[in-house]
C-alpha cells in the first residue's frame, strides 16, 4: 500500500500541474473550470451535480501531500498516520490544527483511505498511455513534457501518433490514404537525403531505394511493393535451402554417431580378443602386445578427436542456421518496405565438407610377423589366435581383381570376365607376346598395387598345384625365372601332396593343418608385407616381411599348365565368411 500511494502520489502532483482547477461532479466525470459544466450532461444531472475541489480535502495540512495512511483525531482533523505520529513525538500530543489534545492513538481511518484510493483510480491517467520506458516511441505531436506514447507511425508524414492524434489524422479526408506502420523510431532514415521527401520507389540499377525526385537520375525504377516481393520470394528460398542443410546435418550428425558406435564395438572387440591372447603367453612378448594395442588406442583416441570436431562442427551450423533463420523471419514479418529492404541481411554460402568418418589405426600387420622370429615355438600357438581379427580387419580392403589376359603364358585360358583361369590344349604352338610368360606358367592381375592396402580371395579346389602372391611389374618373367623376394617374387606354392612352401631365399616349407580351397591374400604396400589366409578354417598361412617393393607390383597367378585340372577362380569377398 505505501509504495503504491507513494507512486499515486508522483503522478498527483504531476496531474496537479497540468490542471490546478479540476472540479469533480458526477462521479466519474471530470473537467476544468473554463468548461462548460453543463455540456454533454442532461438536466437532472446538471441538478444533481455539485463541484468539489477534492484535491485540498485530500492533502495532509502537515505535509501538503496526499494522505497515506489517513487517520482522524477526535476532534475530527485528518493527517498521515506517519506526520501525525513524528508531531506527537516531538511536541505536546495535541491537534497540529486546533490544538486539541489528542489523548488517544488514533487508527487508519479505512473509510477515507479507501475513499483515496478510489479517487486516484478514477482521476489519474492510464499511466502506461505515457512514455519513459526504454525502447518506447513518442507521439511527434504531444508537448514535450507531457509525451504519451505512440501506436502508429505514418510513413508518408514521417510522424509518429498516439492515441488521440492518430484519430485526429484518421478524421482528415486527405490523410486516409497515409500508410502507417507500427511505431518506428528511425523515421528520418526513410526521407529522401537529398530532397527530404519520403523513399517510395527503388533503383534496381543503384539497389537503392529513392524519392519520386531521384527518378530522373536514377535507372530501373520500380515500385518498392515489386522489389519486396522479389526478394520476399529470394527470402523464401533461402529459408528453405537452410532447413535443407540443417536436415542433411542432422542425417549426418545421426550417420556419425552411428558410425562411430559401430567402431567402437569393433575397437573394444579386437581390444578384448588382443587382451586375452596376451595374458596366455609369457612376459617375453608383452612388447609384441603393446606394439599391437597401441594402435588401437590411437586409433579410439583419432575417432574420438574427429567425432567430437565434427559433432561440434555440425551442431554450430545447425545453431548458426537456425539463429539466421530467426533473423530472416523478422525481416519478413516486417510491415515497412524500406525497412524490410534496409535490414535485408545477408545469406551465409554454404561450404560444403566432407563428413565421413575415417580411422585408420595403422595397426601394423606385419610387426607381429616380424618379430615372430624371435619369438619362442612354445608361444606360436597363442600369437596365432589373431588371425580372426587381422581378417575381420582386412577383409575391409577387398579390391576387384582380374586377370590381365596380354600377360599370361600362351597355354593359359582366360575366362571372358577375367575371373578364370586354367590350362588349354595345344598351347605350347602359340607363341607368346612381349608381356607373357613364356616358360613358367604364369599370369598378372589388376589392378596394380602402388600404396595402400589390398585383399582378394582365390579359389584354389582341389587343384594338385598352384602358385598366388604378389610380383614387381618389371619383374623377369620370360626364360628362366627365380620366384625369390630379391627378384621381385612374394609367392606362395603348393606342390603336392601336403607339400607348401614359400619362395623365400631360401625356400621355407610350410606345415598346414589343413588343405586350403580358398586362398585370401593381403598387401600393406607401406608395412612392406604380404600374407597369406587359408579362408577355409581362418588360420594364417604364411607373411612375407620387409618387402622391398620399389615399384608398382600386380597380383600374381600360376593355376599350372595341366589342362585336366581345376580351375583356379577369384571370388568375392564375403564377410560371413570370417567368423565374427
Amino acid at each position: 500500500m505505501k509504495t503504491w500511494i507513494q507512486r499515486m502520489t508522483t503522478w498527483m502532483n504531476r496531474l496537479m500541474s497540468w490542471n490546478q482547477s479540476m472540479v469533480i461532479c458526477e462521479p466519474g466525470v471530470m473537467m476544468g473550470k473554463d468548461q462548460d459544466p453543463n455540456a454533454g450532461l442532461t438536466a437532472d444531472t446538471i441538478t444533481m451535480a455539485t463541484a468539489v475541489d477534492m484535491c485540498h480535502h485530500l492533502q495532509c495540512p502537515i505535509c501538503k501531500n496526499l494522505f497515506e495512511d489517513p487517520v482522524t483525531t477526535c476532534c475530527g482533523h485528518t493527517f498521515c498516520k506517519s506526520c501525525l505520529d513524528r508531531h506527537i513525538n516531538m511536541s505536546d500530543p495535541q491537534c497540529p490544527q486546533c490544538k486539541e489534545p489528542v489523548t488517544t492513538k488514533p487508527n487508519v481511518n479505512a473509510a477515507l483511505r479507501d475513499l483515496l484510493q478510489q479517487f486516484l483510480q478514477t482521476q489519474m491517467p492510464d499511466l502506461s498511455l505515457y512514455t519513459g520506458e526504454r525502447g518506447e516511441i513518442p507521439c511527434d505531436i504531444c508537448e514535450e513534457n507531457q509525451k504519451f506514447r505512440a501506436v502508429k507511425s505514418c510513413l508518408t508524414c514521417l510522424l509518429s501518433y498516439c492515441e488521440r492524434h492518430l484519430k485526429q489524422h484518421q478524421s482528415l479526408e486527405r490523410l486516409k490514404g497515409h500508410k502507417l506502420v507500427h511505431p518506428e523510431e528511425r523515421l528520418d532514415e526513410r526521407a529522401c537525403s537529398v530532397h527530404g521527401r519520403p523513399l517510395e520507389l527503388y533503383s534496381t540499377r543503384d539497389e537503392c531505394c529513392i524519392c519520386a525526385l531521384c527518378v530522373k537520375n536514377a535507372g530501373d525504377v520500380i515500385a518498392v511493393e515489386t522489389e519486396r516481393q522479389r526478394r520476399e520470394a529470394k527470402l523464401q528460398h533461402t529459408i528453405d535451402e537452410l532447413k535443407t542443410m540443417i536436415n542433411q546435418r542432422e542425417n549426418k550428425l545421426e550417420d556419425l554417431q552411428s558410425t562411430v558406435k559401430d567402431y567402437q564395438v569393433q575397437i573394444h572387440s579386437e581390444h578384448t580378443e588382443i587382451s586375452k591372447v596376451f595374458e596366455a603367453v609369457m612376459d617375453v612378448v608383452k612388447r609384441a602386445e603393446e606394439e599391437l594395442l597401441v594402435p588401437l588406442e590411437d586409433g579410439r583416441r583419432s575417432l574420438e578427436r574427429e567425432i567430437e570436431e565434427k559433432t561440434q562442427h555440425i551442431h554450430k551450423d545447425i545453431q548458426e542456421y537456425r539463429e539466421t533463420i530467426d533473423r530472416l523471419k523478422q525481416t519478413e514479418n516486417e510491415d515497412d518496405d524500406i525497412s524490410f529492404l534496409q535490414s535485408f541481411p545477408s545469406v551465409p554460402v554454404e561450404i560444403r565438407e566432407d563428413w565421413a568418418v575415417s580411422i585408420d589405426t595403422k595397426l601394423n600387420f606385419g610387426s607381429m610377423r616380424n618379430t615372430n622370429t624371435s619369438i619362442l615355438a612354445s608361444i606360436r600357438t597363442q600369437l596365432e589366435n589373431l588371425c580372426c581379427s587381422e581378417m575381420r580387419r582386412i577383409q575391409k580392403f577387398s579390391v576387384d581383381v582380374i586377370l590381365d589376359e596380354e600377360t599370361a603364358h600362351p597355354a593359359l585360358k582366360v575366362s571372358q570376365d577375367g575371373k578364370t583361369v586354367r590350362g588349354k590344349a595345344n598351347a605350347h604352338d602359340i607363341p607368346g607376346g612381349p608381356k607373357q610368360s613364356d616358360l613358367v606358367g604364369g599370369i598378372l592381375g589388376k589392378p596394380q598395387i602402388k600404396s595402400g592396402k589390398a585383399f582378394w580371395v582365390v579359389e584354389v579346389g582341389q587343384k594338385t598345384g598352384w602358385e598366388l602372391g604378389v610380383v614387381r611389374e618389371n619383374a623377369n618373367r620370360r626364360g628362366t625365372v627365380s620366384c625369390k623376394p630379391s627378384e621381385g617374387y612374394w609367392v606362395i606354392v603348393f606342390c603336392g601332396p601336403n607339400t607348401y612352401g614359400a619362395f623365400e631365399d631360401p625356400p621355407i616349407q610350410l606345415h598346414l593343418s589343413t588343405k586350403p580351397q580358398k586362398v585370401g591374400v593381403f598387401v600393406d604396400y607401406e608395412s612392406a608385407i604380404v600374407s597369406f589366409y587359408n579362408m577355409n578354417d581362418q588360420s594364417h598361412i604364411y607373411t612375407f616381411t620387409q618387402c622391398r617393393f620399389n615399384e608398382t607390383i600386380h597380383p600374381y597367378f600360376n593355376p599350372s599348365l595341366n589342362k585336366d585340372s581345376d580351375p583356379m577362380v577369384i571370388s568375392s569377398v564375403n564377410p560371413t565368411d570370417i567368423q565374427m
